[in-house]
């Protein structure tokens, strides 16, 4: 796979991701956060099982004790980071839980370079800080008036940026991307249901009707984007991957303005525009770079 399809993948994962928000908040109208994950992420794992278990018929998997350690750090980071999110869209709204779970751009290439000492290339010097100054022009350019249900998006975008860091030691060393995502799903639906049976209960009146935001968020979220991008960060730096998958605000904003109502200033059209070209500048640059004079 060339980095120009592994940024596509990346991209088709951010515009997922995006409309995703829509689902996770509708589906929450009839029942708890963490039934909600539990169950979304439960048929996640069932789907791409199949493709995990073809994968390690090939060649088994081989982790050492670093390997097992990372996974579990990457699971942990995964669950925090869906859950606080999931938790957050209660008392936000799609166009906010968009965009500040974006800040993960900004965090990424910190938690790269110092855990794994991963410099990040230059192109994301001005493209990181340029799609940040976009979000923020997509959230109204303030930051006056965060609800507990922002602070939890901004806490989960922490995790999800440990998550995108630690995809690409992983994934590298094991080369073995959908027996990966199968983990994570598994690990992510033990989580909220642990949660959520005691908390919340299993009542199939208040789940019946948000089965389609649950197969929305499980099939194309879960099984294909999540999927995506950890078979995409095999050929692209976690520090450029955040960065494209930043676009998931742009796309968030945009869901949520045309099924929910959100309202789409002309401050926010300008912020969506700026990380839109942000986006692209790191997707082309490697192709760009390359090509002869």
């Amino acid at each position: 796979m060339s980095r120009l399809q592994a940024d596509l993948l990346l991209l088709i994962g951010a515009f997922i991701w995006g409309t995703a928000f829509v689902a996770q908040k509708i589906g929450m109208d009839s029942m708890g956060p963490f039934m909600f994950t539990g169950i979304r992420f439960a048929l996640s794992a069932i789907i791409i099982a199949p493709f995990a278990l073809k994968e390690l018929r090939g060649a088994p998997l081989k982790m050492d004790r670093l390997d097992r350690y990372m996974l579990i750090c990457l699971c942990l980071a995964f669950c925090a980071g869906v859950i606080l999110q999931q938790v957050g869209l209660i008392t936000t709204t799609v166009t906010n839980a968009g965009f500040l779970t974006s800040l993960y751009i900004i965090f990424t290439p910190l938690i790269s370079l110092w855990i794994f000492k991963t410099k990040p290339s230059l192109i994301i010097v001005p493209a990181a800080p340029a799609c940040v100054f976009g979000i923020w022009l997509l959230g109204g350019g303030s930051f006056a008036a965060l609800n507990m249900g922002d602070n939890l998006v901004i806490a989960s975008a922490f995790f999800f940026a440990l998550h995108t860091s630690l995809i690409s030691f992983i994934v590298l060393r094991t080369k073995r991307p959908i027996a990966m995502a199968f983990i994570q799903f598994s690990a992510c639906s033990l989580a909220g249901l642990a949660i959520g049976l005691p908390l919340e209960g299993f009542d199939i009146q208040a789940i019946t009707p948000a089965i389609p935001a649950i197969l929305y968020t499980a099939i194309l979220s879960g099984g294909i984007a999540y999927t995506f991008q950890i078979i995409a960060q095999q050929h692209t730096p976690a520090a450029d991957a955040a960065v494209i998958l930043g676009g998931e605000a742009l796309f968030a904003a945009i869901a949520g303005a045309i099924i929910l109502g959100d309202s789409l200033s002309t401050t926010g059209l300008i912020g969506c525009a700026i990380i839109f070209t942000s986006m692209l500048t790191v997707g082309l640059y490697p192709s760009l770079k390359k090509t002869p004079e």
